[in-house]
């Protein structure tokens, strides 16, 4: 990741999914782990980390309590099977080049009755598609929807279309950073909701194996 605030987040809007009870949980692309650690003052939890930044995987090891470095192919061999009530990928599915595969593999670490949560960027978002538009310019950022690093780009309709190839079943799909001016709640009514998949920035998904 090229840009710094994304080790930041405490992610309070990813923390507000979680419904249920967690013990045990796996924040992959942690960063320094300041959402892992909000994650362990609000439920208690023994949490563990994947991060490939050595830096930012040094810094997360001092806020929770166990860190592997490196890319979840490269450390999947280190999880325990079913051990984790919680999986979080936090804006990370859109920087993997097969977010099928990791999905799938983390069906291994995640627990029977476990449940995986998910913050992914909507490549629709309307600031970004405008920016688009009025430069008519596919422009790389540093950060945002259209992240220099992302190699991924995911709608809400592709986001189901995921998990689904992948083994789960979406419990909850909520719009997350929603656009909420005047402007924008006009032109979804006059359009009788077709605009509403273009105004969040992210979608948080709640999701668990199929049965």
């Amino acid at each position: 990741m090229t840009n710094q605030s994304y080790f930041m987040h405490e992610r309070a809007e990813v923390l507000a999914l979680i419904d249920r009870p967690v013990s045990m949980a796996l924040d992959i692309g942690c960063g320094a782990a300041h959402f892992s650690a909000a994650l362990k003052r609000q439920t208690g939890a023994c949490v563990w980390g994947i991060e490939p930044t050595a830096a930012a995987a040094r810094e997360a090891s001092m806020r929770i309590d166990n860190v592997l470095t490196g890319t979840y192919e490269q450390v999947e061999s280190k999880l325990p099977e079913r051990a984790f009530d919680a999986i979080f990928f936090n804006d990370v599915l859109e920087h993997m080049v097969e977010p099928w595969d990791t999905l799938r593999k983390a069906l291994g670490p995640l627990r029977t009755d476990g449940r995986v949560y998910a913050s992914i960027p909507n490549v629709l978002f309307a600031e970004s598609l405008v920016t688009v538009l009025r430069t008519r310019d596919w422009r790389y950022t540093d950060a945002g929807i259209l992240d220099v690093t992302h190699v991924r780009f995911f709608t809400r309709k592709s986001i189901l279309r995921l998990f689904d190839d992948a083994g789960y079943r979406i419990e909850r799909i909520v719009p997350l950073n929603v656009l909420d001016s005047w402007k924008w709640r006009l032109l979804n009514s006059l359009s009788r909701g077709y605009v509403a998949d273009f105004l969040p920035m992210q979608y948080g998904v709640v999701a668990c194996r199929k049965q």
